[in-house]
């Protein structure tokens, strides 16, 4: 079984002071962040390997998602090449996992997680600030994904 959660950061500022990769979340979505790892640590979720962007508002929603989650969790894995992506190099990311990974989490950006997350299911729709959207396979490798549908998926937006 394969199960690929992806997570849109949190709300960020938008503020010209900022470059935009060094965007930090707004109050509300450092909420956001910590609620939804609230969310997961309540359904004893957890995830075997941890991708993120480098830009600041991916890799703070995922510190505090982690930290919220208060398990025993994989050290976060920054991927420059998630800042500015596509979906092609998004599933030559995903290809490259091993196959021992079952629960892998990618946090990005949009448009490309959305996307994805498109191309990957009939299901799944635009991702807002801080959205997870889990797709469940019935596979043993991660290469080819995006050839056959998801046995399940689930979505999670805020407020969770």
């Amino acid at each position: 079984m394969k199960v690929l959660s992806l997570l849109r950061h949190a709300t960020a500022v938008r503020d010209p002071r900022f470059v935009d990769f060094d965007r930090p979340l707004e109050p509300s979505g450092e909420r956001d962040a910590l609620r939804l790892g609230m969310r997961l640590r309540d359904a004893q979720t957890g995830f075997d390997q941890i991708i993120c962007s480098p830009a600041v508002r991916t890799s703070r929603t995922a510190s505090l998602l982690l930290q919220a989650m208060g398990l025993q969790q994989p050290v976060i894995e920054l991927e420059k090449a998630l800042y500015t992506s596509s979906v092609d190099r998004l599933l030559r990311i995903i290809a490259r996992v091993d196959d021992s990974v079952e629960r892998l989490l990618i946090v990005g950006h949009n448009p490309e997680l959305s996307e994805l997350a498109i191309l990957l299911s009939a299901d799944a729709e635009e991702l807002s600030p801080g959205t997870l959207v889990n797709l469940r396979w019935e596979s043993s490798g991660w290469l080819g994904l995006e050839h056959t549908r998801p046995a399940a998926v689930s979505i999670l937006r805020p407020p969770y």
